[in-house]
């Protein structure tokens, strides 16, 4: 056993002791929410914590957002121990991610715990299905912290993602509940974010907005010549928006020496979201929102410039070039002439019904009064 599979076991064993006087206290008519993508609530916990203000004022609803690559060791120990006094005294903990104490700790019979996840599909490999490989962890670690176990209940909106998350955080079928995340309420909804957007970037109105988001590479250079070189300027006006950790984690994005934001508008102000209400045409590769913006029937594209590589450090669920080849290229002379050509709706619509089972209108209030209402029969 190496020192630091020995270390792990200690610490383990630390957050137990803590752990085991703090599930003493009584058990509360409360919903913990858990996550650690980033320090501020996504919209999906600020749509249900909001909706739960409004219609269940009785219900105590403590959020805990805390991202692990933006904070120290010693911090996240201390926000940790904040996770574990709460998730004590819940009858329902939410996560969006894996959670640390959630999985390793042994909670309380009344308690559920319910992962929605942070993305509402699973078009990469992750949790249990990349353990071993490159961008995954070791088998080892993963049994020493209990990756992704406890989960009472595991949210997907369809039966194939459900099938993926059950892979993923290696879990049995009958957990699957089929619920919409909020998020699906924001991306339904019409707003103004397309006047506003076009005003504040001088966009002309004759020209289509593509917005390109492609998923996170951690610590990677990405090249966008071959991106750029295939928009017709004429017709487009180019949107880059990169995941918001990608520089923060070591990475880059050049286009052969030249400043991409004379090219194109590369962003950071503005959500995905924001960008998906205002474009007129999506760009992704292995992220879920390929999915999401389908739900808006908007022509969705995908850039599939390192497939191969991807499949073997990664691995994916879904192929986009096997399951809709009508609009996925590998190479931006492919995409360019995707572009030119009438986009294949109904290619789009049968790969958003492959994956898509729920009915996508309130979500926001379906998935609020079930946690609700589990968390009253446990009170």
């Amino acid at each position: 056993m190496g020192i630091r599979s020995v270390c792990i076991r200690a610490g383990l064993a630390g957050l137990r002791a803590i752990y085991a006087p703090m599930k003493l206290q009584p058990l509360q008519r409360k919903v913990t929410i858990i996550s650690r993508q980033s320090d501020v609530p996504s919209d999906d916990i600020r749509l249900l914590e909001g909706y739960f203000r409004e219609h269940h004022p009785d219900l105590k609803v403590e959020v805990l957002c805390r991202s692990m690559e933006r904070t120290s060791s010693l911090k996240y120990a201390f926000h940790m121990l904040r996770q574990m006094r709460s998730i004590a005294s819940s009858a329902v903990v939410l996560l969006d991610g894996y959670c640390i104490a959630a999985s390793v700790l042994d909670h309380r019979k009344e308690t559920v715990i319910i992962q929605m996840w942070h993305a509402l599909a699973a078009v990469k490999k992750f949790g249990y299905q990349t353990v071993g490989r490159p961008s995954g962890r070791s088998r080892e670690i993963a049994e020493l912290m209990r990756m992704h176990r406890n989960y009472d209940q595991i949210l997907a909106m369809g039966r194939r993602t459900g099938g993926f998350f059950c892979e993923a955080f290696g879990a049995d079928p009958e957990k699957i509940r089929l619920f919409g995340l909020p998020r699906i309420d924001l991306i339904m909804q019409e707003n103004d974010m397309g006047s506003r957007l076009r005003s504040e970037f001088g966009i002309p109105d004759d020209k289509e907005i593509i917005l390109y988001a492609p998923t996170f590479r951690k610590g990677e250079h990405m090249s966008a010549e071959d991106l750029i070189e295939s928009i017709d300027p004429q017709r487009f006006t180019l949107v880059i928006r990169l995941h918001p950790l990608w520089r923060e984690l070591g990475g880059s994005f050049s286009s052969s020496g030249k400043d991409v934001k004379l090219q194109c508008i590369v962003d950071e102000k503005y959500s995905s979201y924001d960008w998906l209400h205002a474009c007129q045409r999506i760009i992704t590769d292995y992220s879920a929102l390929g999915l999401e913006a389908a739900l808006t029937g908007k022509p969705v594209y995908y850039y599939l410039y390192d497939l191969d590589d991807y499949k073997e450090k990664v691995g994916l669920n879904i192929d986009p070039l096997e399951e809709i080849p009508e609009a996925s290229a590998t190479d931006g002379a492919g995409l360019s002439r995707l572009l030119a050509q009438p986009y294949d709706h109904d290619a789009l619509r049968r790969f958003r019904d492959a994956y898509i089972d729920i009915e996508t209108d309130r979500c926001t209030e379906k998935l609020g009064e079930y946690v609700y209402g589990t968390a009253e029969k446990i009170h």
